[in-house]
């Protein structure tokens, strides 16, 4: 695997989109520097100053791009800039401790078996028919611990998840309230800083895996970065109105064609909670030490790797799978995506539209069944339960 060091780009040249992160960054800049009230900083501060130098004399794409990054990451940079973060952070999660004020509810059976290198948490809302294929996936891939956060489900969720429970497996955690699911992974880093080395920051219908081997093996290389940004895959409907029974990793294996289309050069974060500063978006997180996360080619990810203004740190440049990716079973069955609509997003985004949803997925698509190893052993997992289920049945 090539290394580069944080804070450097080096797939400048042979990305075929600079001129489009060019345009976006330059406008940028422009507003910064003709802004009223932020202009100022242009001159105060060393780092900004120096790269709006090597910004005007630059002459390649790259070099000015590489420029503007500078200063783009030198603005947000700033020690008030990341204060009104974490004032802003601090705020929600006051609001949201006063309004569930009495309805929080733990279940942790772990009784300490801490430290874990590999830990998963996810927030879900009415998902518990999926979550046994969910939680046996992330064992299978590595987790060492699973933690829940129940955002007012009312399908039976703790009766699903018991057994994990049981077993130290999942840490429940009752999460109330509307667009709170930030705040829901601000808590997990909380209390995981101290108990597990990397912790996935996933939704419930989000796989991810490395197609190399366990998670924890392909983690341990890169220890020295606060953060990996991981690329997902959408797969769409696979033609089922209705919802169908089996796996939904058996079940949806179409994709679209063109891997690289900017959907899929979206990002979702397994972080060192250690070596967090604040979550601040459900996509991406702030690091201490100005420190940046990477993608799985050890470039960071940045400014620099927008396909839309100021959203850097949840794109990548292109969509990179070798060694993790995520399979997003975001729609699934056409029943499925209707309640999905009708739900709304755990982050407060307004509903999904039915109709935009579904149009992601009239572009070219092809079969993919790279996750096919981890559905088997899932597969044969259940199939294991339900013999034995069968069993105590026949003797009582």
């Amino acid at each position: 695997m090539k290394e580069s060091e944080p804070g450097k780009t080096n797939m400048a040249g042979n990305n075929p989109n600079i001129q489009l992160f060019l345009q976006n960054n330059i406008r940028y800049v422009e507003q910064l520097r003709n802004s009223r009230f932020r202009r100022h900083v242009f001159w105060l501060n060393p780092f900004i100053k120096t790269g709006y130098i090597d910004y005007t004399a630059a002459v390649s794409p790259e070099e000015k791009n590489t420029a503007c990054t500078k200063i783009l990451n030198a603005y947000e940079e700033r020690f008030i800039w990341r204060a009104g973060h974490w004032i802003r952070c601090f705020v929600d999660d006051v609001n949201i401790f006063f309004h569930q004020a009495g309805r929080r509810r733990t279940i942790d059976y772990s009784k300490g078996r801490f430290r874990d290198y590999y830990s998963v948490a996810v927030i879900v809302k009415n998902e518990a028919r999926y979550l046994r294929e969910f939680i046996l996936f992330y064992k299978a891939t590595g987790a060492d611990r699973i933690y829940i956060y129940d955002n007012d489900s009312t399908d039976n969720l703790l009766e699903t998840i018991e057994p994990f429970l049981k077993s130290g497996l999942v840490v429940y955690r009752k999460w109330s309230g509307r667009s709170v699911q930030t705040a829901a992974y601000r808590d997990v880093i909380r209390r995981t800083k101290h108990r597990t080395k990397w912790l996935a920051l996933i939704d419930a219908d989000e796989f991810l895996f490395s197609p190399l081997g366990r998670m924890p093996d392909q983690l341990k290389a890169y220890e020295r970065f606060p953060g990996i940004g991981v690329n997902w895959l959408m797969y769409g409907p696979n033609g089922h109105v209705q919802r169908p029974e089996g796996l939904v990793m058996d079940n949806y294996t179409t994709t679209l064609a063109e891997y690289g289309a900017g959907i899929n050069c979206h990002i979702k974060s397994i972080v060192q909670p250690e070596e967090v500063f604040c979550v601040f978006h459900t996509h991406y997180v702030i690091y201490k030490k100005r420190k940046y996360a990477v993608n799985e080619n050890c470039d960071p990810i940045d400014n620099y790797n927008s396909y839309i203004p100021r959203t850097g740190k949840s794109f990548t440049q292109t969509n990179n799978r070798r060694i993790f990716r995520i399979n997003h079973y975001g729609t699934k069955s056409l029943e499925d995506l209707k309640e999905k609509c009708l739900r709304g997003y755990a982050d407060g985004s307004p509903n999904a539209s039915f109709k935009e949803q579904l149009r992601t997925f009239e572009a070219p698509l092809i079969q993919d069944y790279t996750i096919k190893p981890y559905a088997d052993i899932v597969r044969h997992k259940l199939e294991e339960k339900e013999v034995r289920h069968r069993k105590v049945e026949r003797i009582c």
